[in-house]
């Protein structure tokens, strides 16, 4: 068995775009598990103490918003690096949705 272009180029699009795909997707994980501990921290300390309650929650509700996005973005890369059962092939530039 010989390896022929098109595995050889399907290894270089691996290398070259999927595997920095994952790596930034596990790190995004990271970002969102450390935003979660601080927000429950804060919320945490915002019920402490009742004089700094407000400023807590616009921290909180920023905390929250920045979370959703991160969350998002990760769905969106796993659903670009892994195809669909289906057969579908990964989204070329011209026909992604955003």
């Amino acid at each position: 068995m010989t390896s022929g272009p098109k595995n050889s180029s399907s290894a270089n699009f691996e290398l070259a775009v999927i595997l920095p795909l994952g790596v930034a997707a596990n790190q995004l994980m990271k970002v969102e598990s450390e935003l979660r501990f601080l927000n429950a921290k804060l919320s945490r300390y915002g019920q402490e103490r009742s004089s700094a309650r407000g400023e807590a929650a616009a921290r909180l509700e920023k905390m929250s918003e920045a979370v959703d996005a991160i969350r998002q973005l990760i769905a969106e890369i796993q659903a670009d690096i892994q195809p669909q059962a289906s057969g579908a092939t990964l989204r070329t530039r011209s026909d992604r949705d955003d």
